[in-house]
């Protein structure tokens, strides 16, 4: 791999690109130039953002993204967790790109994604008012019972202690995609010809294994691996190491960074 290729790492619900300390070191050891942009008012404190984030689309977050992919010198490996697998793909669909690397992607439009534990952390969002309009809090429950429950504590005390709300408006994209008039949930499958990633965890209780396995299916180069005993934080914790690997082969099979590789997408 050349030493100056670029990666966009793409946080997920709550978190902003500060939480990427442990896989930008990982990826910076790998020889990558790291971009971790925080997604649309996300670098604001939780109270101040909540008033400003509610009603942001994934279009906007999708906007922001392909902006910075645009303003590289060379197509960039887009890597996301959680809703950030999701908006990784919807940038490679707009961009040139080296790969896409969706870790416990949330589920694009056509992609069912309605499991039990998933209505069990996020269903009581939809059942207020114009949850549209909302932001979506992010509580201690959703954190260590759905997204970190194989986590050390005090490390997920660490994390929970810098989160800051989601969008309302994202969330219902998600999960009523045949209700939005602009599609933004809607990934363009056959625009990505290059190389896509999905990566499950066993133990993920926010977004089952099922999802990403599913995503993989997709696309016309798509692969999946699952990393054992993981919970939904595979890019951060005690199971970095052993998804890193994973995307070592991954990146070695697929000839990712080869001197002539494709754009990856149709640009």
């Amino acid at each position: 791999m050349i030493a100056s290729e670029h990666v966009i790492l793409v946080h997920g619900t709550w978190m902003r690109g500060s939480h990427w300390t442990e896989a930008r070191q990982a990826f910076e050891q790998r020889g990558f130039t790291v971009h971790t942009p925080s997604l649309r008012h996300h670098d604001l404190p939780l109270l101040e953002g909540s008033l400003r984030v509610a009603s942001v689309s994934l279009a906007d977050y999708t906007d922001d993204l392909a902006e910075l992919a645009r303003s590289l010198d060379r197509p960039p490996l887009l890597v996301g967790l959680s809703m950030g697998g999701l908006l990784a793909q919807l940038v490679a669909a707009r961009v040139p790109h080296a790969g896409v690397v969706a870790a416990c992607p949330a589920p694009a439009a056509g992609v069912f994604g309605m499991y039990p534990n998933t209505v069990r952390l996020f269903g009581s969002h939809y059942l207020q008012p114009r949850p549209w309009d909302k932001p979506l809090y992010p509580t201690w429950h959703r954190l260590r019972w759905g997204a970190a429950h194989t986590q050390d504590e005090d490390y997920v005390r660490g994390l929970y202690s810098d989160l800051v709300c989601e969008s309302g408006r994202a969330y219902c994209e998600m999960a009523f995609p045949f209700l939005d008039p602009r599609r933004a949930a809607t990934v363009d499958f056959d625009a990505i010809t290059g190389p896509v990633l999905a990566i499950g965890g066993e133990r993920d209780r926010m977004i089952s294994p099922r999802i990403p396995r599913a995503t993989a299916r997709r696309y016309r180069r798509g692969s999946y691996v699952e990393i054992p005993g993981a919970d939904h934080m595979v890019l951060m914790g005690n199971r970095l190491h052993v998804t890193m690997r994973r995307i070592d082969e991954w990146l070695t099979r697929e000839r990712v960074f080869d001197p002539a590789p494709g754009t990856g997408s149709a640009a």
